[in-house]
């Protein structure tokens, strides 16, 4: 049986016969960070949710250290199947990376009936992702990567009772990069309806993802919204949750 932090525990919610699966970001926060959203999309629609958590994250960050995309992907998929055996429809919903998982398990899965995304990258801000696979490769720079870097979380994040790793291997770098490659290619195969959001003060994200991510997808029916002011985390900010909730909310109402 898994260890979980307090906090970071895996949610299932039992509902109706339409399910949404929910898949946490990668950057070191945990299922913690979808909770809330999680209850409040229970109580709105009456869905059933099922909120895993990715293979080494809500454990300790040591168990990051040999993780795959693949292994990620197997979690959605299973997350999938688990509510295909009870749910008539299955929606998925993922923030950050998680967003990214989703969309790559649309992509293939032609079951999934509609993927909303928070705040995913199509690419990331930070310029170092992208030189990283090439240093990794060098051995004497290889040996200069430190292995380990910091999460950037915020004070007012972390004041609030946020549960998640203080640093993560650098080695997940490596798996984003995978990711965000993967994605760029398989983002013409999602066809299902599909929800954009971003925050136009996210920091970790380039400024035009969502653009990217809603003119690449091939959905008919398919949606962009911006959050004036919103930053990253911005589910765990309280003057941008709501608009973020609501209007997830209502999409997920409105397609099913």
């Amino acid at each position: 049986m898994t260890d979980y932090l307090v906090g970071a525990e895996p949610l299932y919610i039992e509902g109706e016969a339409r399910g949404c699966l929910l898949l946490h970001g990668a950057g070191g926060g945990t299922a913690w960070d979808l909770k809330e959203f999680a209850h409040l999309l229970h109580e709105k629609t009456g869905m059933t949710v099922w909120l895993p958590s990715l293979t080494g994250f809500g454990t300790r960050p040591e168990d990051l250290f040999d993780v795959t995309l693949d292994d990620w992907l197997r979690d959605a998929t299973s997350g999938l199947e688990r509510l295909l055996e009870t749910c008539e429809r299955v929606f998925i919903m993922g923030h950050s990376a998680g967003g990214v998982l989703a969309l790559l398990t649309a992509s293939e899965r032609m079951e999934v009936g509609g993927v909303v995304t928070w705040a995913t990258p199509y690419d990331v801000a930070t310029r170092l992702l992208y030189v990283l696979p090439t240093l990794s490769k060098i051995p004497l720079l290889r040996r200069a990567i430190p292995k380990t870097h910091e999460t950037s979380i915020p004070k007012w994040l972390r004041e609030r009772g946020w549960i998640g790793y203080d640093w993560i291997p650098t080695n997940i770098g490596l798996v984003m990069f995978d990711a965000l490659s993967r994605l760029k290619k398989a983002l013409s195969d999602v066809s299902c309806s599909a929800l954009i959001i971003q925050g136009t003060a996210d920091g970790a994200v380039t400024r035009n993802s969502a653009e990217k991510i809603f003119r690449a997808i091939a959905s008919e029916r398919k949606e962009i919204h911006l959050i004036e002011g919103a930053h990253h985390p911005m589910m765990n900010e309280d003057k941008y949750k709501e608009e973020l909730f609501s209007r997830t909310i209502e999409f997920l109402q409105r397609v099913q």
